[in-house]
């Protein structure tokens, strides 16, 4: 009996049976759309596999399965090395193709190895650790996928093992041998190529990135997509799962670009200018944590790995939190150790809102886990009724909320102001306005009394304490405005 690709679909969800979905077309069909990830062990993914991660499908998306059969696609794709298979970018870039594509399905084809350098990407090269020859094997794969449905993509993943000198220079020549020979083996000598800057958390990492804007310019239908913002799950290597879900968004993006086909933004960024460091602030080591367009590329949801569809807008290059939407709280997808954070801020009538950083997962005493960190507390201390006039100066402006009170109020009522926090192993300082408000040290016999007599004496884990955390800003449901956000890290 032979079926489609789009009414197998329907009939696997629509039975919701976990087993293989075969595809029993004899001709390729024109609304699957096959697209193949290649690379490394970023592309395999290796970001934990959470009960969140797990749960991931779309009913238009599928996987070539290791057995060459057609099935839902769902973390982790690849299966390169199964033991330290996770999530990956391909699965949120297929969603996104997906939807981008309402009347097609889309296929993923895996096929990165992980540990593997750019010379084992040639022909009858072969990899000892893996026991595979990745680009021999590839090839097969996308045959056999070709059968079924139409190639519309490559995206790729890979440099880790090639992050020194002597590699990176020649990297771009490989990588555009690589690419003519699978847009050969495709019949397709524009087949959009997506290439991935690798994690900017690692030093050595730049000899590759440098090297990786020149791609478009020698290989045509090519686009470099970019890695800021993104961050590792601890290892210093591998992206962590939003991280990785946020770059197959990213990657979708420039998928759909090369195809000519205009892409949504996550935020409603009109009539804002685009933010630059001044060259004194770049080499001071500043980084813009706000480009004032786009804050998804360095912000996402404290609930998930995208930012917040509602409550925060951008305005006149201005981060707004919109009064009542329920936006919620917002987190670097980074995390900082050492670091010295200055932003502009500005609040509405009677707002609270605040800044958390050294953000973790701390343990309360019934076993669960929720993110949480110091707070340099923001609010209108003229208005606000729990702190006018005076009362609750642990919970005023500029202190650290409940624990340490600033040395003085000195917001400018309804203007802007600068926040400045700096924190340099267990030393922090609370600034505002140019003037330095508290200081303590985390961790101190002093710092662990006061978290005792508070609400976050309920952690099992200690409060305040972590070596490095995410940044955080708070969403009360009260109107506040951000601006200027820059980070440099004080290794």
């Amino acid at each position: 009996m032979n079926v489609t690709v789009k009414s197998a679909v329907r009939w696997l969800f629509g039975l919701w049976i976990a087993m293989p979905l075969l595809i029993f077309a004899q001709q390729r069909d024109s609304t699957f759309h096959l697209y193949i990830l290649m690379g490394q062990s970023n592309m395999a993914g290796r970001g934990p596999l959470t009960e969140e991660y797990k749960s991931i499908s779309h009913e238009r998306v599928l996987m070539f399965a290791k057995n060459q059969q057609w099935v839902p696609a769902t973390h982790p794709l690849h299966f390169d090395k199964p033991k330290a298979a996770g999530v990956g970018p391909g699965l949120s870039f297929g969603i996104a193709i997906a939807e981008a594509y309402p009347n097609a399905t889309i296929g993923l084809v895996p096929c990165a190895v992980g540990g593997t350098s750019i010379t084992k990407w040639t022909p009858g090269t072969f990899d000892p650790p893996t026991k595979t020859y990745p680009y021999n094997d590839a090839v097969a794969r996308i045959m056999e996928a070709m059968k079924y449905g139409v190639i519309k993509g490559i995206i790729w993943h890979q440099g880790e093992g090639d992050s020194n000198p002597d590699a990176a220079a020649r990297y771009i020549d490989r990588l555009s041998e690589l690419i003519q020979r699978i847009r050969t083996v495709v019949g397709d000598p524009d087949l959009p190529f997506v290439v991935g800057e690798l994690g900017r958390y690692k030093e050595q990492y730049d000899y590759i990135n440098k090297q990786l804007p020149t791609l478009p310019t020698k290989v045509a239908h090519t686009r470099v997509v970019s890695s800021e913002g993104l961050w590792h799950h601890g290892d210093g290597t591998h992206f962590d799962s939003p991280s990785a879900a946020e770059y197959g968004r990213r990657y979708a993006v420039g998928m759909l670009q090369l195809q000519g086909k205009q892409t949504a933004v996550a935020v409603d960024t009109a009539g804002s200018d685009k933010i630059y460091l001044s060259q004194k602030e770049q080499a001071e080591g500043w980084e813009l944590l706000f480009d004032g367009r786009d804050p998804a590329i360095r912000w996402q949801s404290v609930r998930g790995d995208r930012f917040p569809s509602a409550g925060w807008v951008v305005e006149d290059g201005v981060l707004t939190l919109l009064p009542g939407r329920k936006g919620g709280d917002i987190i670097t997808r980074e995390q900082f150790s050492d670091f010295e954070l200055v932003l502009d801020f500005k609040l509405a009538d009677s707002a609270n809102t605040g800044i958390k950083y050294f953000v973790a997962p701390l343990e309360n005493g019934k076993g669960e886990v929720t993110l949480n960190g110091p707070e340099y507390q923001l609010i209108d201390d003229f208005r606000h009724e729990s702190v006018k006039s005076g009362k609750s100066p642990k919970t005023s402006t500029a202190s650290l909320y409940l624990l340490y009170r600033p040395k003085r109020k000195i917001l400018k009522d309804g203007a802007w102001n600068e926040a400045r926090i700096v924190a340099k192993g267990k030393h922090v300082e609370h600034w505002l306005n140019g003037k330095k408000m508290l200081e303590y040290e985390r961790g101190s016999p002093e710092f662990r009394k006061r978290v005792s007599g508070t609400k976050f004496n309920e952690y099992r884990t200690p409060y305040g304490e972590a070596a490095f955390g995410h940044i955080l800003l708070q969403d009360h449901q009260d109107g506040a405005y951000f601006k200027n956000i820059k980070i440099r890290r004080l290794d």
